[in-house]
C-alpha cells in the first residue's frame, strides 16, 4: 500500500467516523492493521469493537444507561486515535517525509527529556553570562562561538524532539510548563518550543498538547503568547470535526474568550491569516506588472539621467525633476504608489523579493525557519569578517519591523556575499534608515500600545507562510494557508468571533479582499444576529450580486432601502438588478428617483435611456441619449446608444452619421457590425460587406463573427432586411478574405 492509498484510506475512515458509521470505520482500521500485522492495534480495535457491540445490544434491548453518551463519545475518540496510530505505523515503515525520518532517528537514539533540555540550556546561558564578563580577546571570541554553536544544536535537537514527540502524558505537559515558565530560559527558545509543538499537533492530533498551547496563549511574554495564538488557528481549522468530542479544549478556549487581551490578539491573528491568503495575488502582481515596468525604465534612466549628478554634495536628498517626469510618463509612479499602498495596507510585499533567497544552507534545516532573528546566530557570524560592519548590519535589521525573521536572515546572507563596495554602501544606508525606523517605532508604540503585538503576529505568520510555501520539503506538510477562509464558522471561536465588532471586522476583510462567498456568510451572520445597519444589507446584496445571485441581491438591496430610503448607491443597485432581471419598467422607477436627486448625472440619464430602449419606447430613449450627448459631446457611450436606438427606430440616416463618428474614434467589432447593418438596411450592400469585413478583422475569428451576426438576425428582420441575402453576403466575404 503506497502513501497515496494510505492517505485515501485515512480520509475514508475519518469520513465514516464523522458520519457515525462506526462499523465501517472499525472494519477499515482492522484492514489497515492486517496489512502490517500489527497485533497491538488489532487487539485494541477488536476490544473497541466488542465494547461497541455490547453497547448496541444494550441499546436495542432498551436498557437505559445514563453514561451512554459519554461512553459513545469516548469510543469515537478511541477509534480516531487507533486509526491515526495505524496510519502512522505504516508510514513509519516506508514514508520518507521529514516527520518520519526524524521519528526513526529518535527511535534509534532516544532524545533528552524536556527537563534535561532545560538544564542544559540553563548551563549554556550561565556560560554566556560568564564569558560576557571576560576581556575582549581571541579566546573570548572562540569561547563565544563554541557556546553559541552548542546552544544552537541544543535548540535544534529540542525542536525535533518536540516535533516528533508521542502523545503527551501528564508528566510531559508538566515539563513543558516548567520550561515555559522558567525565567532564565531565553524567550527565543520558548518561541521555538511553541512552534515545534504546533508543527507536531498539525501532524498528529493531541488534546493534551492543544490544551497546553491554549494555556500558553496567556503567557506573560508577548512573543510566546502570539506564537501560541497563531498556532491554534490552523489547529482548530484542521480538526474542526473533532471538537465536540473534546469539551475540555473548547471550554478552555471559552474561558480565554473572557480575556480582552486574548480576544484582541485572536482577531488580529485571524485578520492576518486572511491577509496572508492574498500573498500569491500580490506576488503575481509585483512580478508580472510592477517590477517589469520598473525594469523597462532602466535604459531610459541610463540615457536621460547622469548617475553622477545624484552623487554630488546634495547626495540622494535632491531628486532630479527630469527623473520624476520620466517616472510619471512611463506609468511607474503609479506602480510605485500602488506598491506603497499595498505595503501600508498590510500586504506581504516582500515575499516575492525574498522567495528567491531561501536556497542558502541555513534554510535546508527545518528548525531554522522558526528561529527568531538573533545577532549571535553562528550562520551570521561566519559571514561577518568585519565585526563592526556586521554588528551594524544586524543591529539595524533588528529595528526593521517590516521584515519577518526569515527575510532578515535571507537579507543578511545575500548582503554579505556582495562586493565590498556595495555591501558597505548598503549597510551604511540601512543603518541610517534603521535608526530612524527605531525612533519612529518607539513613537508609534507610545501612540498605539498594541502595535508591538500586531507586528509580532504579522512577522510570525509571514515566517510560517514562507515555510509552508518555500521550504524544500514543504509538500510533505498540509498547507495551512490553503485551508478555507472559515474562521467565522469554527464553533470553538464563536464566543469571540460572533461579537458584532469582531464579526464586522472579519467580514470587512473578507469583503475588501474580494472573498465574496466568505464575506456573504459573515454579513449574513451579522444580519441574523440582529444588525440594524443598512450597510450590512448593502454588502449582503453586493456579495450576492458578485456571486451571480441577482434575485438574492435584489432582496437584500430592498431590505437596505427600507432601512435607508434615500441612499443613491442602493437605488442604483436596485435599478441595475431589475434591469438584469428583465424588469425595465421597475428599473425605470428607481432611475427616475435617482434623477430627482442627481438630475445631471450622465450615468443615470444613460440608464433611463436604456430602460426606454428595452421598453421599445425609442423616441423617449433618444431624448435621453441626446441629453447625455449635449452634456458631454465626447461621450462615445452616448454615441453608441443614439446610433443603436436610431437604428431600431429605423432612423437609418441618423444611425449612419453616429456610426461614422464612432468608427472615427476607437471602434470595436460590434461598431463595424452595426454600421454594416445600417448600410444593409439602406440597400448599400457593398458598403455593408466592407464594414462586416472590418468587424471580422477586429474579431479575428469567423465563428465569433457568425455568432454575432446570428444574434442580430431578429433585429435585422424587424428592420426590414430580407435574411435570405445573408448567406450571399457571407460567401462574398469568404471570397474577399
Amino acid at each position: 500500500m503506497n502513501i497515496s492509498d494510505i492517505k485515501i484510506k485515512q480520509q475514508n475512515i475519518n469520513t465514516f467516523i464523522e458520519s457515525r458509521q462506526l462499523k465501517q470505520a472499525i472494519d477499515s482500521v482492522k484492514e489497515l492493521a492486517s496489512t502490517q500485522q500489527n497485533w497491538t492495534i488489532t487487539e485494541k480495535i477488536s476490544e473497541l469493537e466488542t465494547n461497541y457491540r455490547y453497547m448496541l445490544h444494550y441499546f436495542i434491548e432498551g436498557q437505559k444507561d445514563p453514561e451512554q453518551n459519554r461512553v459513545y463519545e469516548q469510543l469515537v475518540r478511541d477509534i480516531y486515535t487507533i486509526a491515526d496510530d495505524a496510519v502512522e505505523n505504516i508510514k513509519l515503515q516506508n514514508c520518507s517525509s521529514i516527520f518520519f525520518d526524524k521519528m526513526r532517528t529518535l527511535n534509534i537514539r532516544p532524545p533528552m527529556s524536556i527537563d534535561e533540555y532545560k538544564g542544559v540550556i540553563s548551563k549554556q546561558i550561565d556560560t554566556f553570562s560568564f564569558i560576557d564578563l571576560l576581556d575582549n580577546n581571541l579566546e573570548k571570541e572562540s569561547r563565544i562561538k563554541q557556546t553559541v554553536s552548542e546552544h544552537e544544536n541544543t535548540v535544534k535537537s529540542l525542536f525535533y524532539t518536540l516535533f516528533v514527540s508521542p502523545r503527551a502524558k501528564a508528566d510531559f505537559i508538566a515539563s513543558l510548563n516548567a520550561f515555559l515558565n522558567d525565567s532564565l530560559t531565553p524567550t527565543e527558545d520558548k518561541c521555538v518550543l511553541i512552534s515545534a509543538l504546533t508543527m507536531n499537533v498539525l501532524q498528529r492530533f493531541d488534546a493534551r498538547k492543544i490544551e497546553f498551547l491554549l494555556d500558553a496563549c496567556r503567557h506573560e511574554e508577548t512573543e510566546v503568547s502570539v506564537r501560541a495564538i497563531v498556532g491554534i488557528i490552523p489547529i482548530f481549522q484542521l480538526y474542526s470535526t473533532r471538537w465536540h468530542l473534546y469539551p475540555d479544549c473548547v471550554n478552555r478556549l471559552k474561558l480565554l474568550s473572557d480575556d480582552n487581551v486574548f480576544s484582541r490578539r485572536l482577531i488580529t491573528v485571524i485578520i492576518e491569516f486572511i491577509q496572508a491568503h492574498e500573498t500569491e495575488k500580490i506576488t503575481k502582481k509585483l512580478t508580472e506588472e510592477i517590477l517589469p515596468e520598473m525594469m523597462k525604465l532602466s535604459p531610459i534612466i541610463g540615457k536621460k539621467i547622469k548617475l553622477d549628478e545624484w552623487m554630488g554634495e546634495g547626495g540622494f536628498d535632491e531628486k532630479n525633476p527630469e527623473w520624476q517626469k520620466i517616472l510619471d510618463e512611463s506609468g511607474v509612479s503609479n506602480k510605485l504608489q500602488e506598491f506603497s499602498e499595498m505595503q501600508l495596507g498590510g500586504a506581504d510585499v516582500f515575499h516575492s523579493t525574498f522567495s528567491n533567497l531561501k536556497s542558502y544552507p541555513f534554510f535546508h534545516e527545518m528548525s531554522n525557519w522558526f528561529l527568531p532573528f538573533n545577532a549571535r546566530n553562528s550562520h551570521l557570524q561566519q559571514l561577518l569578517s568585519n565585526h563592526s560592519e556586521g554588528n551594524l548590519l544586524i543591529n539595524s535589521l533588528a529595528s526593521v519591523d517590516i521584515m519577518c525573521n526569515s527575510d532578515k536572515y535571507s537579507f543578511c546572507f545575500s548582503i554579505m556575499v556582495m562586493p565590498e563596495q556595495y555591501r558597505k554602501m548598503m549597510i551604511s544606508q540601512l543603518s541610517a534608515e534603521g535608526t530612524e525606523l527605531k525612533k519612529m517605532r518607539e513613537e508609534d508604540f507610545a501612540i498605539e500600545p498594541h502595535q508591538k503585538e500586531e507586528l509580532l503576529i504579522k512577522s510570525y505568520i509571514q515566517d510560517l507562510y514562507r515555510f509552508f510555501k518555500l521550504f524544500v520539503r514543504h509538500t510533505e506538510f498540509t498547507d495551512i494557508f490553503a485551508l478555507p477562509l472559515d474562521y467565522h464558522h469554527i464553533s470553538a471561536f464563536q464566543p469571540i468571533v460572533s461579537q458584532p465588532q469582531h464579526l464586522e471586522k472579519i467580514a470587512l476583510y473578507y469583503f475588501e479582499k474580494n472573498n465574496f462567498n466568505e464575506a456573504l456568510s459573515a454579513y449574513t451572520m451579522l444580519a441574523e444576529n440582529g444588525s440594524k445597519k443598512s450597510e450590512t444589507w448593502q454588502k449582503i446584496g453586493y456579495c450576492k450580486q458578485m456571486v451571480g445571485d441577482i434575485q438574492g441581491a435584489l432582496d437584500a438591496y430592498l431590505h437596505a432601502d427600507l432601512m435607508e430610503e434615500k441612499n443613491t448607491w442602493v437605488m442604483g443597485r436596485l435599478a441595475h438588478c431589475y434591469r438584469v432581471l428583465k424588469q425595465p419598467e421597475t428599473a425605470l422607477e428607481y432611475y427616475r428617483r435617482l434623477e430627482q436627486i442627481r438630475p445631471d448625472n450622465l450615468n443615470t440619464q444613460l440608464n433611463i435611456g436604456h430602460c426606454y430602449l428595452e421598453l421599445k419606447q425609442y423616441d423617449e430613449a433618444l431624448n435621453y441619449y441626446f441629453k447625455v450627448e449635449l452634456l458631454d459631446n465626447n461621450n462615445t457611450r452616448a454615441w453608441r446608444s443614439v446610433a443603436w436606438c436610431a437604428f431600431l427606430s429605423r432612423k437609418f440616416d441618423v444611425a449612419r452619421n453616429y456610426y461614422a463618428q464612432i468608427i472615427g474614434k476607437k471602434p470595436n467589432a460590434h461598431d463595424f457590425l452595426n454600421a454594416g447593418h445600417v448600410e444593409l438596411c439602406l440597400d448599400n450592400t457593398k458598403q455593408a460587406v466592407e464594414f462586416y469585413l472590418q468587424s471580422l478583422q477586429t474579431t479575428e475569428n469567423f465563428d465569433s463573427f457568425l455568432q454575432m451576426l446570428d444574434d442580430d438576425k431578429d433585429v435585422l428582420r424587424e428592420a426590414g432586411v430580407d435574411l435570405e441575402i445573408l448567406p450571399i453576403v457571407l460567401d462574398k466575404m469568404r471570397y474577399d478574405i
